[in-house]
């Protein structure tokens, strides 16, 4: 055999054992291993399946790395248990190169005694610790509201009349079952305990300051909504998300709109008053009628202190309908402000249609911006754009004094972020060193 036919074969086999192994973690995937499944069910006559399922949203949101990573760490999590719970003729695979759902195989316990069902329970249960607990910091925020790991089980016998290959995949799908009725009893707690905290307005405001950053003094404050619970919807951000998910945002956006008025600790002595909204939030027959003014000027608040911050979560695909609903509120005396610039849905064209009064550069474009001379150079050549625009540039999430000092000096006038002042309640002092 010549050089050039061994490389060709060792080429078609690398080919060949990707399809048959993860590269990832380096299992094998469930057609590989289904003659040493077979002989297990033919050696102890029961095997159990444990499915685990790591959702897919991860990679989506947070890229394939993080994923893949998540999907070796859960893997090393199994191993080890193999010295405390497992037996060791457990066989691990997975449904298919690259996936994040994992199949353990197993017929006795530790003790070489037939699994019953309070046993597989058992390990089922010691196995969702042990990723938990070796994972801290995995449940991560992100739109849906799932959870990263969950578990499901069957169990399948030696069958003298049925294919045994057969007989596993019904398990396999049977433990899929158990996992998508979690994911749906899951999505109905959810739903009722955010159905709760709306009812019950468990919902708490924050005031974080939006500074001058060369003067030093406060433009005004953002009103930020907390649930302080231990709930998976304590994060504002998940929080929102699933509020879309399950069509109840306008009754949230609502009730933060009215915390945020009626929780004001002192007056704002002329200071703006920033307000989020949601594109969607924008066609609230609230903002329409009277109701919202009458509500201010019952609480003694003038119109153009109000600062609707249109947070771009989800895109805007009417634009004549959104247009004329933000113009309705500039007529009225209320300020605009687009929010998630560089991160959201914002557009030049919704920009240009909108003349806001503020644009709110996300935090992405702010992080590190004086190790990254790109950031630093996008947000200088925005600086005349905005002025055309006759709007003012707040970057957001400042965390730190050289990010401070960079945008100051490069002449970004107004910023917000945990380096000037966390949110509060009451208002929260901020103290910086001007120039």
């Amino acid at each position: 055999m010549n050089e050039n036919d061994y490389f060709k074969m060792h080429t078609e086999w690398l080919k060949y054992k990707s399809c048959l192994f993860d590269m990832n973690t380096g299992l094998p995937v469930l057609s590989v291993v289904l003659d040493e499944i077979r002989k297990m069910v033919d050696d102890y006559g029961k095997v159990t399946v444990i499915y685990i399922d790591i959702t897919k949203d991860i990679e989506s949101l947070y890229g394939w790395q993080l994923y893949d990573k998540l999907i070796r760490q859960t893997i090393n999590s199994i191993n080890n248990l193999k010295k405390e719970i497992l037996p060791a003729h457990t066989i691990i695979t997975l449904a298919s190169v690259r996936s994040g759902e994992i199949l353990l195989f197993l017929a006795t316990d530790k003790l070489g005694n037939q699994l019953t069902n309070s046993e597989v329970e058992r390990i089922q249960y010691r196995i969702k610790d042990v990723i938990e607990n070796e994972l801290p910091g995995w449940e991560p925020n992100y739109i849906f509201a799932t959870r990263v790991f969950r578990l499901g089980y069957s169990f399948f016998t030696k069958s003298p009349i049925r294919r045994t290959e057969r007989t596993i995949f019904q398990a396999i799908e049977k433990a899929k079952r158990i996992i998508e009725m979690q994911k749906e009893e899951s999505r109905l707690d959810r739903d009722l305990n955010l159905e709760y905290i709306i009812a019950n307005n468990e919902i708490e405001t924050v005031y974080q300051p939006i500074v001058n950053l060369k003067a030093g003094n406060i433009l005004g404050y953002e009103a930020l909504a907390r649930v302080n619970n231990d709930s998976f919807l304590s994060n504002s951000e998940i929080l929102f998300s699933y509020a879309i998910e399950t069509d109840m945002l306008l009754d949230l956006e609502r009730i933060c709109r009215t915390n945020a008025i009626k929780h004001l600790p002192e007056s704002l002595g002329g200071k703006k008053l920033f307000i989020n909204s949601s594109a969607k939030g924008i066609y609230d027959p609230e903002f329409k009628s009277k109701k919202f003014d009458n509500f201010l000027h019952d609480n003694n608040i003038e119109k153009d202190d109000v600062v609707i911050e249109i947070t771009e979560k989800l895109a805007v695909t009417d634009y004549e309908a959104f247009n004329t609903s933000v113009k309705i509120l500039k007529e009225k005396g209320y300020k605009i402000a687009i929010d998630d610039m560089g991160a959201g849905y914002s557009s030049l064209r919704t920009i240009a249609e909108l003349k806001p009064d503020y644009l709110k550069y996300d935090m992405a474009l702010i992080r590190d911006i004086h190790k990254n001379l790109i950031k630093k150079d996008l947000l200088e050549t925005l600086i005349p754009f905005t002025e055309r625009l006759g709007a003012e540039i707040i970057a957001e999430g400042i965390e730190t004094e050289m990010e401070y000092e960079v945008l100051r000096d490069i002449g970004i006038k107004y910023g917000q972020g945990f380096f000037l002042a966390k949110p509060a309640n009451p208002f929260p002092k901020v103290s910086i060193q001007t120039k």
